[in-house]
C-alpha cells in the first residue's frame, strides 16, 4: 500500500467516530426537521407526513396569531437585552482592562453566574423578585421608592423585562471575556501616542479603542443576539409563558407545538423561521461592525 493511501486511510479511520456522531446527532435531524416543515404532520394521528411545501410556512407567518405574539414577545426580549448585556458587559471589560490589579479575580467573579443552568437562575431570580419576601421588592420599599409591591414575573407588562435582567445577569460574562481578550490585545503604544496627542479617556476609547475593537464587538454581539433569540429555559421553568401569553417566545411556541401538540410540521416551520431571523440579524450585525480593510495604494 503506498505511504500516501495509508496516511489518508489512517486519518479517515480517527475521523470516523466526529464523522459519525455529526451525520446521526446533527446532519440527520436539521434534514428531517427541514423535510418536516415542508408537511402537515401530527404524529399522534397521521401515518405519514403529508407534503404541502411552503404553503404551511405562508399560513404560519399569515394567519397563526400565537406565532405573530411568540415573535413579538421574542423582538421586545431581544432589544432589551441585546442593549443591556452588550453595553454592560463592554463597559465593565472597559473597566476591568484599566485596573492594575485583581483583574482575574473581577473577570471570575463576573464569569461565575454562566456556570449556573438557566433554569435554577430563573428560580433563583423569582425568589428575588416575589412580591411577598423578595429582596428586591423589600429594597425598593425601604429606600421609599414603591409603596406596593410589583410582582414581576406575574404582571404581564414586566414579566418579559424579568426574564431579561435574569438571563443578563448569567450571560453577561461570557460578552466580558471576548471583549476583554480584545482589549488586551490593543497596542498600549497607540493609547499612549492618543494621550500625548491631547485626547481625554472618552476620545481615546472611542476613536481608538473601539475601533481596533470591531473584530471582537462582532462576534460578542453575534453571541448575544443569538441568545437573545434563543430563550426557552426560564419562561419554560418559571412563567410556562404566562401571565397570559406575555412571555411566549418563539422556542418555547415551537416546543408547545412539539410536544403539546403534536404537530411536528409546524413545530418545525417555527424553528427553521427562528434560524432564518437569526441569520438575517447576523448578517446585519456583520455589516454594522465588519472592519475596515486598508487599501492597497
Amino acid at each position: 500500500m503506498r505511504p500516501q493511501l495509508r496516511d489518508r486511510l489512517s486519518l479517515l479511520f480517527f475521523l470516523a467516530p466526529a464523522l459519525a456522531f455529526v451525520l446521526v446527532f446533527i446532519a440527520f435531524p436539521i434534514a428531517f426537521s427541514g423535510f418536516l416543515s415542508l408537511t402537515k404532520y401530527n404524529y399522534a394521528i397521521d401515518k405519514a407526513p403529508t407534503f404541502i411545501g411552503f404553503a404551511g410556512y405562508f399560513r404560519t407567518l399569515v394567519s397563526d396569531e400565537f406565532f405573530r405574539t411568540a415573535l413579538l414577545n421574542q423582538l421586545q426580549f431581544a432589544v432589551a437585552y441585546v442593549i443591556i448585556t452588550f453595553v454592560v458587559s463592554l463597559a465593565v471589560a472597559i473597566m476591568i482592562n484599566e485596573l492594575r490589579h485583581g483583574v482575574h479575580f473581577l473577570q471570575a467573579i463576573f464569569y461565575l453566574p454562566m456556570i449556573v443552568p438557566l433554569s435554577l437562575v430563573g428560580i433563583t431570580f423569582a425568589w428575588v423578585l416575589d412580591p411577598n419576601f423578595g429582596i428586591f421588592n423589600t429594597l425598593l420599599h425601604v429606600l421609599g421608592l414603591q409603596a406596593r409591591p410589583v410582582d414581576w414575573y406575574g404582571n404581564p407588562s414586566t414579566a418579559i423585562y424579568a426574564i431579561v435582567v435574569a438571563q443578563s445577569w448569567k450571560m453577561i460574562g461570557f460578552a466580558l471575556i471576548i471583549f476583554i481578550a480584545g482589549l488586551q490585545g490593543i497596542s498600549t503604544e497607540l493609547r499612549e501616542a492618543a494621550r500625548v496627542d491631547g485626547a481625554n479617556f472618552f476620545q481615546e476609547i472611542t476613536r481608538v479603542v473601539l475601533p481596533l475593537l470591531k473584530p471582537y464587538l462582532l462576534i460578542g454581539s453575534i453571541w448575544i443576539l443569538i441568545d437573545s433569540l434563543k430563550v426557552f429555559d426560564i419562561p419554560r421553568v418559571v412563567t410556562k409563558g404566562g401571565p397570559g401569553v406575555s412571555t411566549l417566545t418563539l422556542y418555547l411556541y415551537s416546543w408547545r407545538l412539539a410536544f403539546q401538540r403534536l404537530e411536528m410540521g409546524r413545530a418545525s416551520q417555527v424553528a427553521y423561521l427562528t434560524a432564518a431571523i437569526i441569520l438575517l440579524l447576523s448578517w446585519g450585525l456583520n455589516r454594522l461592525f465588519r472592519p475596515e480593510v486598508a487599501q492597497r495604494g
